[in-house]
């Protein structure tokens, strides 16, 4: 069941318009993510979907669909839809095992990339994902090396997140002045933290809900910043009154988490 009446708004509007468009298109259609982890927000969350086709897309398809999306999009611009179109045999798959899909994301369908596909989109999926069409997603036919995930999460750690940290620590860059507002902080301190959860649980949780478990589980020189965080997701004011403080302890933080994440990560390893 989808928690928001906007939501369900949203999704029945575009199933009854693919249904309609291109009868028989959708074998599956599963709602995953922030939505279906109980940590939705209408202002910051997108709707992420996962549509199983029976077949590949052929050109007059993709015109057709991204007419739909066009249609759906101009009735309600948020949440926005974000999702990708794969076959059966695609699903649980990664980019060395599969042909490119079509996706759709920030209002603009693709005809083929890999969006989203990785371990987590396929874990989110079978554990928590809602099902609007198709069989119950536990039951999807894949399963999830956890394994795999976690080294594949760890050189995520170090790669992008390193970078993201690095390149947000020079103040006048884009992202080092993006991260004098809350959105920036928000993304690094939760998005970090969910990386710290799973590592430490074996399993995904959502990003307020990562924040909640680093207040019990980190020292508690970090909680304002988190808290922060935390805040700004759930739209509270801002416990900060300098912006620059924020930013040091946002970075701080990150940094520490850095090290802690590689930690977990070494000893489970």
């Amino acid at each position: 069941m989808l928690p928001d009446p906007c939501i369900r708004s949203i999704v029945n509007d575009y199933v009854e318009q693919v249904e309609t468009a291109l009868p028989g298109l959708l074998a599956g259609f599963y709602i995953y993510g922030s939505i279906a982890l109980g940590d939705y927000s209408l202002s910051l969350s997108d709707i992420d979907f996962v549509a199983v086709i029976r077949s590949e897309l052929n050109s007059g398809q993709l015109v057709l669909l991204a007419e739909v999306h066009r249609t759906v999009a101009s009735k309600s611009r948020k949440p926005n839809m974000n999702g990708i179109y794969v076959t059966p045999q695609q699903l649980g798959k990664l980019p060395h095992e599969i042909a490119p899909y079509p996706y759709y994301c920030d209002n603009r369908l693709y005809a083929s990339g890999y969006f989203e596909c990785n371990l987590v989109t396929w874990a989110e999926l079978k554990e928590s994902g809602i099902g609007i069409i198709g069989p119950d997603p536990s039951l999807l036919e894949y399963e999830v090396d956890w394994n795999e995930l976690l080294l594949r999460m760890r050189d995520n750690l170090n790669s992008y997140w390193h970078s993201w940290i690095q390149q947000s620590s020079r103040l006048w860059t884009a992202k080092g002045l993006a991260l004098l507002g809350r959105e920036a902080a928000e993304w690094g301190v939760l998005g970090i933290s969910r990386l710290h959860y799973t590592f430490r649980e074996n399993r995904i949780t959502t990003k307020a809900g990562a924040g909640e478990y680093a207040l019990l589980h980190v020292d508690p020189r970090w909680h304002s910043i988190i808290q922060e965080a935390i805040h700004y997701r759930r739209g509270k004011p801002s416990i900060y009154h300098s912006i620059g403080r924020r930013r040091s302890d946002a970075l701080a933080y990150m940094l520490y988490m850095i090290e802690e994440c590689n930690g977990l990560a070494a000893s489970s390893g």
